[in-house]
C-alpha cells in the first residue's frame, strides 16, 4: 500500500496514521487533547517534555450526512508552530450500478469503490504567539487533515521542569503543623472566618468551588486530570485563559504571612511566587501542565513536612495510616471565632468539615475527646492534646464539661457522655505520652467556681479567679456524679435551642449504688452522641428526640468503669491522692468498691442471652427481646424496648473496659455487629431488623413523616464512621484473647485489615482527603454528611 491519495480507498492514509501512532506510542507521546465540535473531531497528541506532537482534524461521515453542514471554527494553537502533513477527502461511488456490482458478488464481501483525493486550501496563519488553522471551505464528511506541531519555547523546558520542582523541601522546612493547616486545607467557612469575610475558597468556572482554599483543594481537583490526562477539564480551560489561580494562591499566602502567627509562611509564598512567575512566560497551552507540576511538588513537600513533624510510628506507617494522621492537620488550626479560651488565639480542633468549623459550632467536647487519641496522641501532637485537655478542664461545671465550648464564653452543659470521653482521654494521655502523669498536676484557671453551680459571664470578676489541678478536676467530676446532679441549663430556652421542649433543659444524673451504674436524661433531651432533636412542625416531631437514650447508655457505663478502675490503680500506687467519693447520704465509697459494683453487675444488667431459658439469670424482659446474644444499648430507659436495640455503642465499652465482658459472649456480640451493623466504611446506627430503622438521612426533608422529617433519623440507621474504630479495636482485642500461636495472631490482624478496605478506598478517593461523618445504607453517599475527625 502506497502512503497518500489514490484509488485504493483509505489504505494509503491508514498506513500513514498507523505509522504515526506507532511512533508516538514508542516515544511517549502520551498527552492527548480531544475536542468535539458538531461533525468535527480534533485530536492533539504530544510528548510531555519536548512538546512535539501531531494534530488531526476529522470531519465525520455517517449515513444521512450527505455533504455535511456547518464548518469548523478556526483552531488557535498558542505558542505553537504547525506544518501541514496532508489533507485528504474520501469519495465513495454509491451509484446504482456500483451497488448492483457489489450485491451481485455472492462469493466475496466487497465495499463500494472509493478514491482518496488530496485537498487544498488549508490556511496556516502565524501570529505573535500562536498559529491559527483554518480548514478549506470544501472539507466534506469523510475528510481528514494531519499536522505536525512543535513549541519553540519548549525546546529547553527540561530546565524549567527542574526549576519548578526544585527546593520545595527547603521552602516548607520551617513550617509547623498549624502552618500546614493553612497551606494545605481550610474549608470555606474557615477561610471566611480567618479573613474577616474577605476571602473564600477558589471557584473554577464550569467546575465550581474547591473543597479547600489550600493545596489539597487544588490537588483534589487536579489529581484525576493528571492521572487520566483530562486536558479538556474546566480547570485546564481556566488556566489557559488566565493566571488568576496563581494570583490567588500566592496572594493568600502573602497576606497571611504578615501575621505573627504565620510568619513562617513567607518562604512557601516566595517559592510558589517564583515558580508561578516562571511558568507565566510559557504559552498558555502549557499552563495546565506546569501549574499541576508546581501544585503537586508543593503538595508533596507540605505532606512530607507534616509527617516529619509527627511520631516515628506515623512516619514509618503505611499510606492509609499516614492519610489518617494528616486529618489532624485538616482539623486543627487558628480560628478567630473559636479559640480554646476567651483571652487569646489558641489552635482548636474542628468537629467536622465544612459545617462545624467556626464560632460556637467548632469545638464540641465529645467530638474532641473521642478523636484526641487518634489525632493527637498517636501522631505525637502532645502539646495540642494537652491544650485541649486544659481548656476543657478549666470549664468544668456541674461535674461535666461542655458539649459546646464557645471559647469558654458561653459553654453549654447538656451532654452526659462528654465528661467520660474527656476522662478517658486524660487516662490515654497519661499512658501514651512520656511523663504523661505530670499532666495530673497541671494547674488550670477555672471559668466557674469549683463545686459551685452558679452561672456568671466570662468577664465577671469571679471567672478564672480560682485554680485547680487536673487531678482535682477529675475528682470533682467523679464526686459530683456520686452525689447526683440536678440542674437546669443556664439561659434555657429558644436562645440556646429553638427545637427543644422546656423539660429538655432539665438535667438529672444519679448513681444507682446497688449496681454502681450512672443513670440520667429524659425523653425530651438527648445527652449522648446520638443527639438529633426532632425539628419538624409539619411532621409533629419538633421537640421529640430521635434517640433520647436516657437511662444508662452502655458506653457511659464502660467509660465510667474504665475511669474508676484507673484512678483506683493510681491511688494504690500513690499517684492519685483521692481514694473514694462520698454519696449524698454521707457514706464513703472507695474507687475499689465502685469498680467492683460495676464488674459484678454489668453483664447481668446489659447482656441478653442466646438461650431464652437463661433470661432469669439476667435483667431481661423476654417479651420485648428483638435479637439475642447481644449487649443492650441502654439500661432502664424511658422506653423499655429501646434498651434492647442493637447499636454500635457496646464496642466502646469493650475497648475501654474489656474486663466487664466474658470473652465468649463478647465475641458472639461482636459477630452480630459485624454481620448486621458493619457497612463498607461505617457502622449502622440501628439494627436493620428494628422497626425504627431508617437508613437514609436527608436533613432537608420536610415531610409529614415523623421518623425522618428534618433528618430526625440521623442515628436510626445511617452508617457512622467513628464507631468503626472502636468496633475494630474491640474485635481485635477479644479475638487475640483466644489466639495462641503467631500464625493465629497474624490472622487476627489480617481480619481487621480486610475490614478497613472500604475506609482505605474512601479516604483515597475523597476530595476532602478524609472520612465522611456517615454514609447512607451500605455505604451510599450522603450529601448532608461532613468530614469528621475520626
Amino acid at each position: 500500500v502506497t502512503v497518500g491519495a489514490g484509488r485504493g480507498g483509505i489504505g494509503g492514509i491508514k498506513k500513514l496514521l498507523n505509522h504515526v501512532h506507532t511512533f508516538m506510542g514508542r516515544h511517549g507521546y502520551d498527552e492527548t487533547f480531544i475536542h468535539h465540535e458538531g461533525e468535527y473531531i480534533t485530536v492533539h497528541r504530544m510528548h510531555p517534555k519536548t512538546r512535539k506532537g501531531y494534530f488531526t482534524v476529522a470531519h465525520t461521515a455517517f449515513p444521512g450526512y450527505g455533504q455535511g453542514h456547518g464548518s469548523l471554527s478556526p483552531v488557535h494553537l498558542g505558542g505553537t508552530k504547525v506544518k501541514l502533513i496532508g489533507c485528504w477527502k474520501l469519495d465513495v461511488n454509491d451509484s446504482t450500478s456500483a451497488r448492483e456490482t457489489v450485491y451481485e458478488d455472492k462469493q466475496y464481501l466487497r465495499g463500494l469503490p472509493s478514491t482518496v483525493s488530496d485537498l487544498t486550501g488549508v490556511n496556516l496563519e502565524e501570529k505573535d504567539d500562536e498559529t491559527v488553522i483554518t480548514m478549506p471551505s470544501s472539507f466534506p464528511p469523510g475528510s481528514i487533515a494531519m499536522f505536525e506541531t512543535w513549541i519553540p519555547s519548549a525546546e529547553h523546558t527540561e530546565g524549567l521542569d527542574r526549576f519548578v520542582t526544585s527546593e520545595a523541601t527547603q521552602a516548607f522546612s520551617e513550617t509547623s503543623l498549624i502552618d500546614l493547616n493553612f497551606i494545605m486545607y481550610r474549608s470555606e467557612p474557615e477561610e471566611r472566618d480567618a479573613s474577616g469575610g474577605q476571602d473564600g475558597v477558589y471557584a473554577i468556572p464550569g467546575y465550581g468551588p474547591l473543597v479547600y482554599a489550600g493545596l489539597q483543594g487544588w490537588w483534589s481537583c487536579l489529581r484525576d486530570v493528571v492521572r487520566y490526562n483530562q486536558l479538556g477539564h474546566p480547570i485546564c480551560n481556566h488556566l489557559r485563559e488566565g493566571t488568576w489561580a496563581m494570583d490567588y494562591i500566592v496572594g493568600r499566602l502573602d497576606r497571611i504571612s504578615k501575621q505573627n502567627e504565620f510568619s513562617a509562611l513567607g518562604k512557601p509564598a516566595s517559592w510558589l511566587r517564583s515558580r508561578f512567575d516562571a511558568i507565566r512566560k510559557v504559552p498558555n497551552f502549557l499552563r495546565p501542565r506546569y501549574f499541576a507540576l508546581v501544585i503537586q511538588t508543593a503538595y508533596d513537600a507540605a505532606w512530607a513536612r507534616g509527617l516529619d513533624l509527627m511520631s516515628d510510628d506515623i512516619q514509618n506507617a503505611q499510606g492509609f495510616v499516614q492519610s489518617l494522621a494528616m486529618v489532624s492537620v485538616q482539623m486543627t488550626g487558628y480560628m478567630p471565632s473559636a479559640s480554646l479560651n476567651p483571652f487569646g488565639l489558641v489552635p482548636s480542633m474542628a468537629a467536622g468539615l465544612p459545617h462545624f468549623t467556626s464560632s460556637w459550632a467548632r469545638c464540641w467536647g465529645r467530638d474532641i475527646f473521642i478523636a484526641l487519641r487518634g489525632l493527637y496522641l498517636t501522631t505525637g501532637r502532645y502539646a495540642d492534646a494537652k491544650n485541649h485537655i486544659v481548656a476543657f478542664a478549666s470549664v468544668l461545671k456541674h461535674g461535666m464539661i461542655p458539649n459546646l465550648l464557645s471559647d469558654g464564653k458561653l459553654p453549654r452543659y447538656n451532654s452526659r457522655d462528654s465528661i467520660w470521653f474527656f476522662l478517658q482521654a486524660i487516662q490515654d494521655y497519661t499512658k501514651m505520652v512520656p511523663n504523661g502523669l505530670d499532666l495530673l498536676q497541671e494547674t488550670v484557671d477555672r471559668r466557674f467556681l469549683p463545686y459551685d453551680d452558679t452561672y456568671f459571664e466570662f468577664d465577671d470578676p469571679r471567672a478564672y479567679s480560682k485554680q485547680s489541678t487536673i487531678e482535682d478536676v477529675i475528682q470533682e467530676a467523679l464526686q459530683r456524679h456520686a452525689t447526683g446532679l440536678s440542674f437546669r441549663e443556664a439561659n434555657a430556652g429558644p436562645a440556646i435551642d429553638s427545637q427543644m421542649k422546656d423539660e429538655g433543659f432539665n438535667i438529672e444524673i444519679h448513681v444507682d449504688w446497688a449496681t454502681g451504674i450512672i443513670f440520667g436524661g429524659n425523653q425530651s433531651n438527648c445527652g449522648t452522641w446520638m443527639d438529633k432533636m426532632g425539628e419538624s412542625p409539619k411532621a409533629g416531631s419538633k421537640g421529640f428526640p430521635g434517640t433520647p437514650r436516657d437511662g444508662a447508655p452502655v458506653e457511659i457505663t464502660g467509660l465510667l468503669a474504665s475511669t474508676v478502675s484507673w484512678v483506683n490503680d493510681l491511688y494504690g500506687q500513690g499517684l492519685y491522692r483521692y481514694g473514694s467519693v462520698t454519696r449524698e447520704n454521707g457514706q464513703q465509697v472507695t474507687f475499689k468498691d465502685w469498680a467492683s459494683l460495676l464488674q459484678n453487675n454489668f453483664e447481668r444488667c446489659y447482656y441478653v442471652p442466646v438461650d431464652a431459658s437463661k433470661d432469669g439469670v439476667f435483667d431481661v424482659n423476654s417479651s420485648i427481646v428483638n435479637r439475642r446474644g447481644i449487649y443492650k444499648d441502654l439500661y432502664r430507659s424511658g422506653k423499655e424496648y429501646e434498651d434492647y436495640q442493637l447499636r454500635p455503642n457496646f464496642p466502646i465499652a469493650m475497648t475501654v473496659a474489656p474486663w466487664l465482658f466474658s470473652t465468649d459472649r463478647a465475641l458472639s456480640a461482636l459477630e452480630m455487629a459485624d454481620k448486621y451493623l458493619r457497612g463498607p466504611t461505617g457502622m449502622a446506627t440501628l439494627d436493620p431488623s428494628d422497626l425504627n430503622y431508617r437508613p437514609y438521612y436527608i436533613n432537608s426533608e420536610d415531610s409529614t413523616d415523623f421518623s425522618t422529617s428534618k433528618g430526625r433519623n440521623y442515628h436510626q440507621g445511617p452508617e457512622w464512621i467513628w464507631p468503626t474504630g472502636f468496633f475494630l479495636r474491640a474485635l481485635l482485642k477479644f479475638d487475640l484473647m483466644r489466639k495462641t500461636g503467631q500464625a493465629e495472631r497474624t490472622e487476627a490482624f489480617q481480619q481487621i485489615t480486610r475490614r478497613l478496605e472500604g475506609c482505605k478506598v474512601a479516604i483515597r478517593e475523597s476530595p476532602w482527603a478524609g472520612l465522611a461523618e456517615l454514609t447512607q445504607k451500605n455505604g451510599e453517599y450522603c450529601p448532608d454528611s461532613v468530614s469528621r475527625p475520626c
